[in-house]
């Protein structure tokens, strides 16, 4: 718990202003936060608040590494998504991930790894899309049957999806829903707040809930949204995502304990059967520091709780 009491902390955006754990190993903590791709929000909050008063240098020269490489890297590939898009400006498309949280969810840029570089494009813009950006972009491959498709500068990878998950189905509710973001183009969008929940669970559940803890920073500042929690649920439930929603949001609840509340008005009711075999799931992701399991576990929670 020492260790838990610690990322929350140096995860916060309204951080205390001191280290709640102190008797908390810091090179293990170091490791949990690079590994989860929080290392660029803690180290922001250990140089620029109170709260890295008395921690030693080489815990937070470790994480300064870590903030001044994300903050190259984010501007590299948000620049080149903004100048394919733009040349696509036609066509409509919706980021996903971290790509449309950077600027929506994080009061930072720096605080929030880009990763993969994911947005949506609806199967018949295909052609109109890798036709416009041509003069940028080649189409690498495709996956998933045809309906992901990796396009690159040579540098980075952009990936064009018809769902809310990589390889999931056409998700027309995700295009009408929409919220737009012309700072990309002027069709751009983001996914609405419920749409944006929906698609970070699916990700989650596609590594069996033993997700990063940075995606649970982004939920936790998207369940702090207005969210209708019935169409939450019922659009979970339509895709198969009930199991990996109630799972996730109770790893939510247990990383982050202010959005108890929140999550548990979005997590949906299951069978006895499905709560006992999503609650092994969630036992098994509940600490951060173990950071591989059992061969086999991955494949047995995905099984459970994967779209």
């Amino acid at each position: 718990m020492a260790l838990l009491d610690a990322v929350r902390a140096l995860t916060s955006f309204t951080p205390p202003t001191a280290l709640p754990a102190p008797g908390a190993d810091l090179d293990l903590l170091a490791d949990v936060l690079v590994a989860h791709g929080l290392a660029p929000l803690a180290s922001y909050q250990v140089e620029h608040t109170r709260l890295g008063y008395g921690l030693p240098a080489s815990f937070r020269e470790k994480l300064l590494g870590y903030y001044q490489g994300v903050v190259n890297d984010t501007v590299m590939k948000l620049v080149t998504l903004r100048g394919a898009l733009k040349l696509a400006g036609e066509v409509p498309v919706v980021l996903l991930d971290a790509a449309a949280y950077v600027d929506w969810l994080y009061p930072h840029a720096a605080w929030r790894p880009v990763g993969d570089v994911r947005f949506a494009l609806r199967a018949e813009d295909g052609a109109r899309f890798a036709a416009a950006v041509k003069p940028a972009l080649t189409l690498d491959r495709t996956e998933h049957g045809g309906r992901v498709a990796v396009f690159t500068d040579g540098k980075i990878a952009l990936s064009a999806q018809e769902g809310l998950w990589s390889g999931g189905p056409a998700d027309a509710p995700l295009f009408e829903r929409a919220r737009s973001y012309r700072a990309f183009g002027p069709l751009a969008a983001r996914p609405s707040p419920e749409d944006a929940v929906l698609s970070t669970v699916a990700e989650q559940a596609q590594l069996g809930l033993f997700a990063p803890l940075i995606t649970f920073v982004d939920l936790r500042e998207l369940v702090g949204e207005p969210l209708d929690a019935a169409y939450v649920k019922a659009r979970a439930s339509a895709l198969g995502l009930s199991r990996a929603l109630h799972g996730a949001m109770a790893l939510l609840a247990h990383f982050y304990p202010e959005v108890a509340e929140p999550a548990a008005a979005l997590s949906p009711e299951l069978g006895f059967a499905e709560r006992v075999a999503v609650d092994r799931v969630v036992d098994a992701g509940r600490d951060p520091a173990k950071l591989r399991h059992l061969r086999g576990v991955d494949a047995a929670a995905r099984a459970v709780v994967a779209p």
